[in-house]
């Protein structure tokens, strides 16, 4: 899938901005070089000169601007899940039938969630049914579009996913209310397998080994409903129907006796425009 640095894969999807910046420290290291040469040559006053060079500097930033669809001056870059702390002492809310402490750990830079062998449903200890899985609201527009990247590593799943519910799951877009487990739109739920992801409603699904090593997975949303979702760089999952909604969720989303798993995730960065 490409060399993992630091739990991702460089230069491998990049944002029309990445190469606009590019082009605008050329462009402006250009007119820098024009400008001196008019000054050398004495083409102008002082004053003229400071006009002409603020003029010819702004003007350039300008014409390289980011024009992308979705980005602009007003995208930003949001950490909205730090790995080397714990997901509620960063402002996440939990929903689970654990009973504390719940098993979440970080060892300085990923944390490792599991549901394995934990029971839930303190009036059931006889069943495997553990649920637990963190949520919380960003300040974006995600109806516009937005891209989010993280990495993860599956350790191990104890039952594959079934259809709308996983032991292992990222949502990209969720509503939530009191005394569910997860609100809708399920279809838009990432399930990871040990041999694959894919769409909660399993209308696409990538083959891969996700417990090798730590990938880097992005989900961009581009024109409102436009959705892909790439590994280390690749695209390999799509679909034209998304749904925003500002708040992003991760971990074991159902109580399905058995459907549970372990895994480790980084840092999750979101882009978008402030809302």
């Amino acid at each position: 899938m490409g060399h993992v640095v630091n739990g991702r894969v460089p230069g491998h999807v990049k944002d029309c901005c990445d190469l606009q910046s590019s082009m605008s420290h050329r462009a402006i290291s250009g007119t820098l070089v024009f400008i001196m040469r008019l000054l050398v040559k004495g083409c102008a006053g002082w004053i003229g000169r400071a006009t002409i060079l603020s003029t010819l500097i702004l003007a350039s930033i300008s014409n390289y601007a980011c024009h992308c669809p979705w980005c602009g001056p007003q995208t930003e870059q949001m950490r909205v899940l730090d790995g080397a702390q714990l997901p509620e002492d960063q402002g996440w809310l939990v929903s689970t039938n654990v009973v504390a402490p719940l098993d979440v750990v970080t060892n300085g830079s990923m944390l490792t969630l599991n549901t394995i062998g934990v029971r839930g449903d303190i009036d059931e200890l006889s069943k495997n049914n553990a649920f637990m899985w963190f949520y919380r609201k960003i300040p974006f527009d995600f109806k516009s579009g937005f891209s989010i990247e993280f990495t993860l590593q599956v350790h191990r799943v104890e039952q594959p996913h079934n259809l709308f519910d996983s032991g292992i799951m990222f949502y990209g877009s969720i509503d939530t209310s009191a005394g569910t487990f997860a609100e809708g739109p399920r279809s838009h739920m990432i399930f990871f397998d040990e041999d694959a992801i894919g769409w909660g409603d399993e209308t696409g699904k990538f083959s891969m080994n996700t417990t090798d090593t730590f990938h880097t997975y992005t989900l961009k949303v581009e024109n409102k409903r436009f959705a892909k979702v790439y590994v280390d760089g690749t695209l390999v999952l799509q679909r034209n129907d998304w749904v925003g909604i500002p708040r992003i969720g991760f971990g074991d989303m159902t109580n399905d006796d058995g459907v549970n798993g372990k895994f480790s995730i980084g840092d999750i960065m979101v882009t978008g425009k402030r809302d």
